[in-house]
Parts: C-alpha cells; sequence; structure tokens
C-alpha cells in the first residue's frame, strides 16, 4: 500500500556551492525565490547497435552517459549574484562616485562555466532525506525582462549537472537525502 504521507509539494530552494558535508560554503548563491517551481531533470544517451537481420531495430541498448537539467526562473534580481556564477558578467564601479554602479552581462564565445556543487531542498523542511545533492554544476544564465501590467522581470537559470569524476563513486552525478551518510 502507499504511503501518501510521502507525496510532498511546496516550493524549493537552489544552493549553488555546497561542501562536502552539506553546508554552504562562504561564497555560495542562495536562490529562495522561485516563479513556477524548480525542476531537476536527468537524460541518459544510449548507443543502440543494429544489425541487418534486424533492419532499423537496435539488438540492445549500451548507455554512453548522463547528464542533469536544473530549470527554474527567480524575480530575484540581485546581479551580485550573477557575477558568481556568469564569468561574462562584470561589475563596473565608477571611479568617482562610488553608488554609481552598473552591470554589464558579454557575449563573446570561449568561457568556461565554473562548477560548484548545488543541492535544492524544499521551503522551510530540515530533513536531509528530501534534498538532491548535485555534484558537479554550472549554472546558465538569460535574462527573461518582461515589462508588462501582469508579471515581472525574473533571471532564467538553466544550470547542467555534469558526472563528476572527482567524486566517490567516480562519475556521481547526485545523492538524493542525506549527504553525510557513509558505507
Amino acid at each position: 500500500m502507499s504511503d501518501v504521507e510521502k507525496i510532498y509539494a511546496g516550493p524549493g530552494i537552489f544552493i549553488w556551492g555546497i561542501d562536502e558535508d552539506g553546508e554552504e560554503e562562504v561564497d555560495a548563491v542562495t536562490i529562495d525565490l522561485t516563479q513556477g517551481g524548480i525542476t531537476f531533470t536527468t537524460t541518459t544517451t544510449y548507443f543502440e547497435p543494429t544489425t541487418d537481420q534486424t533492419g532499423t531495430a537496435p539488438v540492445k541498448s549500451i548507455a554512453t552517459g548522463t547528464t542533469g537539467a536544473i530549470n527554474f526562473e527567480t524575480p530575484d534580481m540581485d546581479f551580485e549574484k550573477v557575477l558568481r556564477y556568469n564569468p561574462n558578467a562584470l561589475k563596473i564601479v565608477d571611479g568617482t562616485t562610488p553608488t554609481k554602479v552598473k552591470y554589464q552581462v558579454t557575449g563573446l564565445a570561449g568561457k568556461e562555466l565554473p562548477r560548484k556543487r548545488a543541492v535544492i531542498m524544499p521551503q522551510g523542511v530540515t530533513d536531509p532525506d528530501r534534498y538532491i545533492y548535485i555534484e558537479s554544476v554550472g549554472v546558465k544564465f538569460d535574462m527573461n525582462a518582461a515589462y508588462v501590467l501582469d508579471n515581472n522581470r525574473r533571471l532564467t537559470i538553466s544550470a547542467i549537472a555534469y558526472p563528476s569524476l572527482a567524486a566517490t563513486p567516480k562519475g556521481l552525478l547526485y545523492t538524493w537525502g542525506d549527504i553525510t551518510a557513509t558505507a
């Protein structure tokens, strides 16, 4: 019989910059305002060989890799956070009037996204069994600046989760539950 107590709902928090014990690092980026919720999905690619006798029908499937995706929008327009995860974001402080600040985002290619461990946790919940720790996350940044009567500006966050080659086990993508549990 199913346990209806294990059906969870509610908004989430995304924290980029988590140490191996599940604690926030000093320069962690916390996004606790979302619009439309947070989704975490994984995608596995496969090599599916065929034979002449089976035509286009594969004879087996071999996993070739798995990545994850974290997607959400936030009305949190704090560009100081963007500076930490986007290598194309710049902060310019006026040389004469230090209260005059501007943020610029360049569009040139070739900059690698910094990667850190992240966690998605439900708002107001302290049970680590409900957390998802993603081992190696690069945050992609896009603006969605709509000026409309019945909506607000927001930042679009599309992060990618890479298999970590430095983790144990090698290739760890994510951990569901208490990250401090040991064998």
